[in-house]
């Protein structure tokens, strides 16, 4: 009997281990989270970890709302595949103060299903291919 009560209570504690994700930071052999973290710092180039020190400070020293907006630009652009991202950092070193805020302004009042389309008319705005004469 006792034998048995064993072996339900192993079962049940092995079924707990495996069914629940995120559970692992509960088992007290996986890593804490100071160690995932420093590992992640770790695997960053120190190029890498500035620009992000930078990030951060300089979202604390802009009001919240803009802080709020700023935050939903820079998690949208990090989704963007890297072959995009580079097309619209080209694009966007091209354009003057006066062009950024009037694609923002088109931007904030565009539905999302037109967005796309802002932001393809000024990347082939500005990145036209170059035609090579032969």
């Amino acid at each position: 009997m006792a034998a048995k009560k064993l072996a339900i209570a192993f079962c049940a504690f092995s079924f707990l281990q495996t069914s629940f994700a995120g559970f692992d930071r509960f088992w007290i052999f996986s890593k804490d989270a100071d160690t995932q973290v420093n590992e992640t710092w770790d695997s960053l180039s120190e190029a890498e970890q500035q620009a992000l020190i930078k990030k951060y400070q300089a979202l604390k020293e802009i009001p919240a709302d803009q802080r709020v907006s700023l935050q939903q630009r820079m998690d949208w652009f990090t989704q963007l595949p890297d072959s995009e991202k580079q097309r619209m950092r080209e694009t966007w070193q091209k354009m003057s103060t006066l062009e950024r805020k009037e694609l923002a302004t088109r931007m904030q009042k565009a539905s999302p299903d037109e967005r796309p389309a802002i932001r393809d008319e000024y990347i082939n705005k500005y990145l036209q291919p170059i035609a090579v004469v032969h």
